[in-house]
């Protein structure tokens, strides 16, 4: 009697899985997602089309795992340098602002964020889940970082906080200011300088408002 197959692996289905979500990244940035065809996905990523539904549910379904993917590496970074920085504790406000601000503008620079962000907004009319997801797993849950940064250094005496979310949303999008610049320009990529330029210049302006004068 023939023995039964071996059912795959954990391992075996996270690899197969991100093997599908890469392959479809590519194709929804070539041909953007209403322009993506499922057949175009399967061809590009070398599955059968019971695999791809068994593993996402369909076109829509995987589209939500890559947005959530790319903003988990993107957020996984930020929150790194959150906690590498130990923000809350700085004795270097300056510093440790522009240190973050400079790895956010960098990591939001990387061309396939570029390019999905682009791909998010231009369906958000059509999608406006898509648009929703991309918030809530990125720029809001970044957000909850900060909160809990920003109000353990108000309680230290180094910030103040008379509101602290318009507080918080005002250094955030200063940080995503060059990659929000980059967005419509196709091709320019700012270089180290024009990074550290921008984001120095708007820690300090954040800082002239909301650092006390002691500490």
């Amino acid at each position: 009697m023939p023995a039964s197959p071996t059912p795959p692996t954990a391992g075996r289905r996270n690899a197969k899985q991100d093997a599908i979500r890469q392959a479809a990244m590519r194709v929804f940035l070539r041909h953007g997602y209403a322009g993506t065809s499922v057949d175009a996905i399967l061809a590009e990523a070398g599955v059968s089309r019971q695999t791809l539904y068994n593993h996402f549910g369909g076109k829509e379904g995987l589209f939500r795992a890559v947005v959530q993917d790319v903003l988990d590496q993107v957020l996984g970074t930020l929150a790194d340098q959150v906690e590498e920085t130990a923000l809350g504790e700085s004795d270097d406000l300056e510093a440790d602002l522009t240190r973050l601000g400079t790895t956010w503008a960098t990591v939001m620079l990387q061309p396939h964020v570029l390019a999905l962000r682009r791909l998010v907004i231009g369906e958000s009319t059509n999608f406006p889940h898509l648009a929703q997801t991309w918030n809530e797993r990125g720029p809001e849950r970044l957000q909850q970082y900060l909160l809990r940064a920003f109000g353990r250094l108000a309680d230290r005496g180094l910030l103040r906080l008379d509101d602290p979310q318009v507080t918080v949303t005002l250094y955030a999008h200063s940080m995503v200011l060059v990659p929000d610049q980059a967005m419509l320009q196709l091709g320019a990529t700012p270089d180290p300088a024009t990074i550290d330029r921008y984001i120095t210049a708007a820690v300090r302006m954040f800082l002239a408002r909301y650092a006390t004068t002691t500490g």
